[in-house]
């Protein structure tokens, strides 16, 4: 995101969750940070929100807590950030689902019960973690969708030419202590057994090995052979809001940096004959 001026300014936005105002220096902001003062949400949770609104028709500047009540709109989230995750609940028939506990949602292994089902879904930073056939993820987001429905997404990526997958192969494994450090012990289909070390993980719950990083060319492809249409990637600056975030540079200088702008996309609506 490219802001509107060279040198360092102060940028004062008013979160579009909580309605909290806010003052940062712009070389300040994060996308994990530029936490607001009154609800603790980030940037990148602010243009969750931000997108979000324009897939159900609300206002780009109303904040969350002011949507609203339409109990008629069904809702998921995937291990969403409880912050807005309670909001939505009380705005939505929406429900925040875990790939570790109730209410469950495994997006490689649907239950028919989520078929069809959501007007929306909100992915944030979940795929990076899921196992391979990637495909088969994207194309569940979107059979869980209603024809018409809304996918927000996200994912750490950078603008390389293709995705990196830190533990190619990985099928049946274990993580395991050796040595004081974490080791990845794997067995893959064709019952080769590998071994990998220095594995990185990433807080929360449920599954939080990473396996790969994302390329944003990759992600795009896999949701249009999904079969969503109006992919678009919100890679501008929403300063009134507090929707921004420079690249990501990498502690490695030899790493590409990180862009991880949040996406969106639509199922198709069905036209009956």
């Amino acid at each position: 995101m490219k802001l509107p001026f060279e040198t360092a300014q102060i940028i004062e936005y008013r979160c579009n969750i909580c309605n909290g105002k806010n003052r940062l220096e712009s070389n300040l902001f994060h996308r994990e940070l530029a936490n607001c003062r009154k609800c603790g949400a980030n940037a990148r949770f602010r243009g969750i929100i931000h997108v979000l609104a324009d897939l159900v028709g609300e206002g780009e500047l109303t904040a969350l807590q002011d949507w609203t009540v339409r109990k008629n709109i069904l809702g998921a989230g995937m291990s969403d950030w409880p912050g807005y995750a309670n909001l939505l609940g009380k705005k939505f028939s929406y429900e925040n689902t875990f790939y570790d506990r109730e209410p469950r949602l495994d997006i490689m292994n649907l239950a028919e019960k989520h078929m069809g089902r959501y007007d929306f879904v909100i992915s944030t930073d979940v795929f990076e973690h899921v196992l391979q056939p990637l495909q088969q993820g994207f194309d569940n987001l979107f059979r869980i969708l209603k024809p018409g429905g809304g996918l927000v997404f996200s994912v750490p990526y950078t603008r390389t030419a293709q995705t990196m997958e830190h533990y190619p192969g990985l099928h049946d494994y274990e993580i395991l202590n050796f040595r004081g450090g974490k080791i990845i012990v794997n067995r893959d289909d064709a019952g080769r057994l590998q071994a990998y070390d220095n594995p990185v993980f990433h807080g929360g719950e449920g599954t939080t090995l990473e396996m790969r990083v994302f390329c944003e060319t990759d992600v795009l492809s896999h949701l249009a052979r999904a079969g969503f249409v109006n992919i678009r990637v919100h890679d501008q600056p929403q300063l009134s809001i507090g929707y921004y975030w420079p690249e990501l540079m990498s502690a490695d200088p030899s790493a590409p940096p990180l862009y991880a702008y949040i996406i969106s996309a639509r199922r198709p609506v069905i036209v009956s004959d």
